[in-house]
């Protein structure tokens, strides 16, 4: 085997294979032989076709089963002689001149490889960290507004005086039709009836600008509301279309001012207020701790950023990452039931917006497992038995598709790299000099939103 090495620019590479005619023989012979056993060729039992009649007929086959095959086993020969780590798939092209990518009997067969390699990163500046532990008490206040929302979920309604204003928080009958507005047309649809339908304002059950809309009208009124269905729609025939609902007012009704009690909180499965109490503080002290370490972390990240600019990015895997982000932009606004126009700006805009976010992440991912390396911190089989077993005990009712999922050696290692970015981030925070502050626990919070 040949090979020779082509630099580009940047981390971009290509190489150069050639394979000896001897060598390409040998696999030619093989793959013949294989086929001798599988091939099916009218006049000849399965099996028994002789090498000469699958030579003749299936020689194109046979020639581009080869190429691939050579490929396969001596492009990762090429790489490691040459020392070559590459970040991304490789496009392979250009088999023998005039003939194609497939290899010829007698002949040398030589492909090209075109990728880019890792860089070789040394990581900078992740000793000597000063950090900043914001905390805060889940105060009074923080409880209290747990309750309020609870109050809000489960409160009964009392008909509003006459000539009272709609209001968010209020409970609305309405009666009326749904249209689709097409050049000017507007034409009803299935399932658009509405007949002493009810709506909170504000709770965000219907498609987004509906609730709004309804505010500030009275009993007796009739309303247009104007809306655009969500490119998401669950009706396919509806997804994306501009639309009017022409309502009647029937009757707007205020929510009871009543405080949970402790007979009340037993709808919800707790013995009485007291028992609430406590399961929302507990809940207010996870997440308040959730938040304080991700503040920690993003210090500690934005630190080693800042640190380790000078090496260039595969554009590959940056490329990767932001296809991944966009994909998880687009399934949080298709949970949350959102119209993609949510965004504030143009599909393109906020695709590019997340470019640096895609290119962050590749860089830091990059640089933790440098220092992983320097400092020889390794992912050892018991932890990825511990992530795995946190994973299904946070699947909760899926708890068993999630054990399945798992029994996959290869899903089990695909927590290989959050793991061992864990463990180096750990690391780093413990070797930092970290002091701590005490914050609003709502100015805390707004770090999980």
């Amino acid at each position: 085997m040949q090979t020779e090495v082509t630099n580009g620019q940047g981390l971009n590479r290509s190489i150069s294979v050639t394979v000896p005619a001897a060598e390409v023989s040998q696999h030619m012979e093989n793959r013949i032989n294989a086929m001798t056993k599988t091939v099916k060729i009218a006049g000849f039992r399965p099996g028994k076709v002789p090498a000469k009649v699958v030579k003749e007929r299936m020689g194109s086959q046979i020639a581009a089963d080869v190429a691939q095959n050579l490929v396969q086993q001596f492009l990762p020969k090429a790489l490691a002689e040459n020392k070559l780590s590459i970040a991304d798939q490789p496009r392979v092209h250009s088999g023998n001149e005039g003939e194609g990518f497939a290899a010829a009997e007698g002949k040398d067969f030589t492909f090209t490889a075109e990728f880019e390699i890792y860089p070789d990163v040394t990581a900078k500046g992740y000793t000597g960290l000063k950090l900043t532990r914001e905390t805060a008490e889940p105060a009074d206040e923080l409880i209290q507004s747990a309750l309020k929302r609870l109050e809000g979920q489960m409160a009964s309604f009392e008909p509003k005086d006459k000539g009272a204003k709609a209001a968010m928080g209020d409970q609305l009958t309405v009666t009326g039709q749904g249209y689709v507005t097409q050049e000017g047309k507007e034409e009803a649809f299935p399932g658009g009836n509405l007949k002493d339908f009810r709506i909170i304002l504000g709770s965000g059950q219907l498609i987004p600008g509906f609730e709004d809309a309804l505010v500030g009208a009275m009993a007796g009124d009739e309303v247009d509301v104007k809306v655009t269905f969500p490119a998401d729609y669950h009706a396919k025939e509806l997804a994306g279309q501009p639309s009017v609902f022409k309502l009647k007012v029937d009757a707007i009704a205020a929510p009871k001012d009543e405080p949970l009690t402790d007979d009340s909180v037993k709808q919800l499965g707790f013995d009485n207020l007291a028992a609430l109490k406590d399961i929302l503080k507990q809940g207010a002290v996870r997440d308040l701790t959730t938040a304080t370490e991700q503040r920690v972390k993003r210090q500690l990240l934005d630190a080693l950023e800042e640190a380790n600019k000078d090496f260039d990015l595969p554009q590959g895997l940056v490329s990767s990452e932001h296809q991944s982000l966009w994909r998880a932009q687009l399934q949080e606004l298709q949970q949350r039931r959102m119209p993609i126009e949510a965004l504030g700006n143009s599909v393109e805009e906020a695709i590019a917006s997340l470019k640096p976010l895609a290119e962050r992440r590749v860089r830091l991912g990059l640089v933790l497992a440098a220092i992983a390396k320097q400092e020889k911190i390794e992912v050892s089989q018991a932890d990825i038995e511990a992530a795995v077993q946190a994973q299904i005990a946070a699947a909760g009712p899926q708890a068993e598709q999630a054990r399945q999922y798992f029994a996959n050696p290869q899903n089990r290692q695909q927590l290989a790299g959050p793991v061992l970015e864990d463990k180096v981030t750990g690391w780093l925070i413990e070797k930092a000099e970290v002091t701590t502050k005490e914050i609003p626990a709502s100015e805390l919070l707004a770090e999980l939103q």
